[in-house]
């Protein structure tokens, strides 16, 4: 099997997965586009697979191209589910990612994958293999950013995913707690709601930080911070 890299360029960060046989072997982050490619060409880099929600120079593509087999994700690439969403171009490439990553997990079962990035997002995708929608809600920062910008007098923070108390003893704690435990309750609620609807359904959390999330839910989940990646080296596999 050849040697495969996934690639999820977000809006500051590129984050590879290198992948062997069926095997995630490694995960490095870059900010570098030179970094990449060096490491690209260690690995023995045979084909790649992007999933693009940030921002990439189109003459990054072109490099990589003259060197190996690249498959751009789209909501036009073929995929191993029904897209029922009412919007299908409008789907972002890392949503579709994730939830093709759930399926290699729970192959033709109940899916919820739930993504803790900039916005928290909501992926169902049923034991048919029919992608039905799901959700979108501010992230951690936004909602700090939020709370700065639309006040007079709260501080502007940033969550690095240390731990938060439930009861803040301070202005900076209370937003972050707000921020972090509120996340925690919406998520729990809303798998609450999806259960009451359709039964028996996996929950997956992803994000950098889904394992910090993993132990302030009640809800039963299976946390992955590659399931992104994964995602796409799935879809890379059904192209090369």
């Amino acid at each position: 099997m050849k040697k495969r890299v996934a690639i999820d360029i977000g809006n500051t960060l590129m984050k590879v997965g290198f992948f062997q046989d069926n095997e995630l072997q490694d995960v490095c982050v870059f900010k570098e586009e030179e970094e990449l490619i060096k490491a690209l060409k260690d690995f023995s880099c045979e084909c790649i697979g992007i999933a693009n929600v940030g921002k990439i120079e189109n003459n990054l593509v072109q490099e990589l191209e003259k060197e190996f087999d690249v498959v751009i994700i789209t909501s036009d690439l073929k995929l191993p589910f029904i897209n029922r969403y009412a919007t299908p171009k409008t789907l972002g490439v890392d949503r579709i990612a994730a939830v093709v990553g759930a399926m290699s997990v729970f192959p033709d079962e109940n899916c919820l994958v739930i993504d803790i990035g900039t916005c928290v997002t909501y992926d169902f995708i049923n034991y048919k293999n029919e992608y039905l929608g799901g959700g979108i809600s501010p992230g951690i920062n936004m909602r700090l950013k939020a709370m700065h910008s639309f006040t007079a007098n709260l501080p502007l923070l940033d969550w690095e995913g240390t731990e938060v108390d439930l009861i803040g003893d301070s202005t900076d704690n209370c937003m972050l707690s707000g921020a972090v435990n509120g996340i925690a309750a919406e998520i729990d609620g809303i798998i609450r709601q999806y259960e009451a609807k359709y039964g028996r359904i996996n929950n997956l959390l992803c994000g950098g930080v889904a394992n910090t999330f993993e132990s302030k839910l009640n809800s039963s989940i299976f946390a992955d911070r590659n399931l992104v990646l994964k995602g796409i080296d799935s879809i890379l596999r059904l192209h090369v």
